[in-house]
């Protein structure tokens, strides 16, 4: 689908504030956790290092533990979310004296970072991929806000994301789950946008709950993304509960007992190249940036 406009940012904000309402849940902080145990293979030292739908927090902590001595900033569209990390953020001026360095969060849109072009030697963002309908509208826009040689760092859902919910027991009552796309397909968007080395990975994560109940609030703690590619919700109270007692029918049959849901988590990164020439839609780019970097490649 063509889009010339920005996603509908304040339904975004709007969404996203009723995140506030409740801590982080365990995956949005588990994938940011697994996501910062590759920041040393990168060998960074950045002067400035952006989390792009910062949400709670939690990953400006990660980047900081990483990265004592540089500047962070979080952007986060939601009024509420924003505040909730500034609080979490905060600790008194010792300890931001012994954190070195300055640590910010801004309300800021997904596609409009806060920063000046090529400003930033890290791009991270957690989990906020899906929020906006074309990836390829979020990669641009961070893409303009590194520095050459910076690097973009994300994590998203996969195609077999809540994979449990697409039968059509599940369809016909009202649940779904948002098409997240391929790896792969992110990957050739990354080269679009003008990164390079794109590397892609993913894990299939199977999370368990000892009820459907408490396994359907926590999936709304995650947040529906409020675009077309996200599921629509239940229809009625009747339905809510035939979907409960069609999940606790299916864990009941199971050999441990528990609703299990599949989330596929998607690991990107990818290299703004530093570029000597750059005209008639050509170029110049050095050896020592391209190859040997990912499991997938796309072709550039």
């Amino acid at each position: 689908m063509s889009q010339t406009t920005p996603p509908a940012s304040a339904s975004v904000r709007l969404a996203r504030d009723r995140l506030a309402r409740h801590g982080a849940p365990f995956l949005w902080s588990e994938a940011a956790r697994r996501m910062a145990e590759r920041l040393p293979l990168l060998r960074l030292s950045p002067e400035l290092a952006l989390d792009v739908g910062c949400a709670w927090g939690d990953g400006l902590a990660l980047l900081r533990a990483q990265y004592p001595r540089a500047r962070l900033l979080g952007a986060e569209p939601s009024a509420a979310l924003a505040a909730r990390a500034r609080r979490e953020q905060g600790g008194g001026w010792l300890r931001r004296l012994r954190a070195g360095g300055l640590t910010e969060v801004v309300q800021a849109e997904l596609q409009a970072p806060p920063v000046e072009q090529g400003a930033a030697q890290l791009v991270w963002s957690n989990l906020a991929l899906g929020w906006c309908p074309e990836p390829g509208t979020l990669f641009a826009a961070w893409n303009r806000v590194l520095r050459p040689d910076g690097v973009l760092m994300f994590t998203t859902f996969g195609p077999d994301t809540l994979r449990e919910l697409r039968d059509p027991e599940a369809a016909a009552l009202g649940a779904g789950a948002p098409q997240w796309p391929d790896m792969h397909d992110l990957g050739d968007l990354l080269v679009e946008q003008g990164f390079a080395s794109p590397v892609m990975d993913m894990e299939l994560l199977r999370l368990r709950w000892a009820d459907a109940d408490a396994a359907l609030r926590e999936l709304a703690q995650l947040g529906r993304p409020p675009h077309a590619a996200a599921w629509t919700g239940l229809r009625t109270p009747r339905q809510w509960r035939r979907l409960l007692d069609v999940l606790q029918a299916r864990a009941a049959a199971s050999p441990h007992g528990q609703v299990e849901l599949s989330f596929e988590l998607v690991y990107g990164h990818a290299f703004k190249p530093a570029t000597s020439r750059a005209e008639a839609g050509v170029a110049s780019i050095g050896l020592e940036q391209i190859g040997g970097r990912g499991r997938h490649r796309s072709p550039g």
